[in-house]
């Protein structure tokens, strides 16, 4: 009895730790945000979909969904109104469709994003392309490729789709780090649900997998969900960074070379310091692609004018500043 006695007390006295832990960090971190990821099997996932009254979005069986052909979109909490978008009939926002004839006498930039390259809440003549050739002229045409609530996973499948319809010069992906997070999910922000990726065998295979017993387990208590959140951490950043050197091969075989741009967050800026985790640079850069962080030099001034407040979004400044940093990475090739 005397083994199974210690037993007992052990138990007993890792959960009175726990259970005081656990309460300290309830206490010090009332408003903390579990987190939770969406898998096949979750029991109100025809609730949740139901819920999805966006109407901006268009389902996708490729990339999840892509933006409707309609001049004014139902984004969440716009904070400004009348703002027109010119979306084609792909579901991206140019100014023609992509089974136009690509324009040969031009160099052609496919550009990869998520709602800042899109320009969510700005006029076209505000938005990164617009600036882009208002800046380099036309010599230059742009085809962008981003849709708001994208994941990483969903420019991933959306160059596949699209780089030899495009048949690009230069090829430069934009992120944020949700963007990265986003991948590992198969619902997000009632948008829709999308595709998610797995490694298997040394390549990206569909994923249906469920969380595992323990990963549900750790869902709500703030011990648990900590630790889980920084797996998920990891687990993203090594998709993201799988894809990134599989985009990067690509581009390299076919005697072009990527560029990949990490866009800082305001949140990031706020808390004063990059994750380090998600700084995939060295997978861009080991397949000789180029590979930029902007966290440093916005960082270094007043950033505040860049974001729209109590959204995130980049302003017309915001987007001012990141063509600042694009011109040297088109200017480059």
């Amino acid at each position: 009895m005397k083994p199974l006695k210690i037993l007992v007390v052990n138990l007993l006295i890792f959960g009175v730790l726990f259970a005081a832990v656990e309460g300290v960090l309830r206490w010090q971190a009332p408003d903390y945000a579990y987190y939770y990821q969406t898998h096949p099997a979750q029991p109100d996932l025809a609730e949740v979909l139901a819920r999805c009254t966006a109407t901006w979005p268009r389902p996708d069986a490729d990339l999840g969904w892509t933006i409707r052909p309609q001049e004014t979109l139902d984004f969440p909490s716009p904070p400004r109104t009348g703002v027109r978008y010119d979306i084609n009939a792909e579901g991206f926002r140019m100014p023609f469709d992509l089974t136009d004839s690509i324009a040969e006498e031009k160099r052609r930039v496919l550009l990869l994003g998520d709602s800042f390259l899109f320009g969510i809440y700005l006029n076209e003549a505000a938005t990164v392309t617009a600036q882009l050739r208002d800046t380099l002229g036309e010599e230059f045409v742009f085809y962008p490729i981003a849709v708001p609530a994208w994941g990483l996973d969903q420019m991933y499948l959306a160059y596949q789709k699209y780089v030899d319809v495009i048949r690009p010069d230069q090829v430069i992906l934009t992120f944020i780090d949700d963007d990265l997070m986003r991948s590992l999910e198969i619902l997000y922000h009632g948008v829709g649900r999308k595709p998610r990726l797995k490694i298997a065998d040394g390549q990206l295979v569909p994923n249906h997998d469920n969380p595992a017993r323990w990963e549900t387990i750790c869902w709500n208590n703030q011990i648990g969900n900590r630790l889980l959140r920084a797996h998920h951490e990891r687990r993203a950043a090594e998709l993201g960074a799988f894809m990134l050197r599989d985009i990067a091969q690509r581009e390299r075989a076919a005697g072009r070379t990527l560029s990949v741009v990490r866009i800082p967050a305001r949140v990031d800026l706020d808390a004063g310091e990059a994750r380090p985790i998600f700084d995939l640079g060295e997978a861009v850069t080991a397949q000789g692609g180029q590979y930029r962080a902007l966290f440093e030099p916005f960082s270094r001034e007043d950033y505040a004018d860049y974001y729209i407040p109590d959204d995130g979004h980049f302003t017309e400044a915001g987007v001012e500043r990141l063509v600042e940093e694009l011109i040297p990475v088109l200017s480059s090739h």
